[in-house]
């Protein structure tokens, strides 16, 4: 039987499966190599640095920080005494809009160690991310080396479009005795 004739720059048929194979292995990585900085989140990992932001004793600051993934988000936070006292929503034109959630305190930097921590706990669980036993998740952090609070975390649940990201922009201690500097995420 005779092939059929094939055009320049067209990939001959019985390759098409090597074709197809390779691009999903490389979709595959690009996907985990979004997931590839930092340190897995472990709790060994977690309370670490949280006992590096605990012992900073850092109690007033401005944070401001994004969320993207199935939704995106830009807040700037004010948190006096360890508690969040402010919550304003940045547009994409940079206006601010202030917010009044249920649960403030899940803005502030003790509020994205929770949110850390409880995505952990979900792979504990029969359906982690709502997604089949046996799914793979990959989970990362950085943490700012001298104060402590999650500068980048990262969720991928491997096949769905149920990727996080949460990044911290800038955090500004205010306050005596403290720096002013701002800690970038950079």
């Amino acid at each position: 039987m005779k092939e059929p004739r094939q055009t320049a720059g067209q990939i001959p048929r019985r390759e098409m499966g090597w074709v197809v194979a390779s691009l999903i292995a490389i979709i595959s990585l690009c996907i985990f190599a979004r997931c590839s900085s930092g340190e897995p989140v472990t709790p060994q990992a977690l309370a670490a640095a949280r006992k590096v932001w605990t012992d900073a004793q850092v109690r007033d600051y401005d944070l401001e920080w994004t969320a993207s993934g199935q939704n995106s988000a830009h807040y700037f936070v004010t948190v006096r005494g360890g508690d969040v006292r402010k919550i304003e929503s940045i547009a994409p034109d940079g206006r601010k809009f202030e917010m009044h959630p249920a649960e403030p305190r899940f803005y502030g930097v003790d509020g994205l160690f929770t949110t850390i921590a409880d995505e952990l706990a979900q792979l504990g669980t029969a359906r982690p991310f709502g997604q089949p036993e046996g799914t793979k998740v990959v989970m990362r952090f950085t943490s700012d080396p001298q104060l402590g609070y999650p500068r980048s975390y990262r969720r991928d649940v491997l096949g769905t479009s149920q990727g996080l990201a949460i990044d911290v922009l800038r955090l500004v201690p205010t306050g005596s005795g403290l720096p002013t500097a701002p800690h970038a995420a950079s």
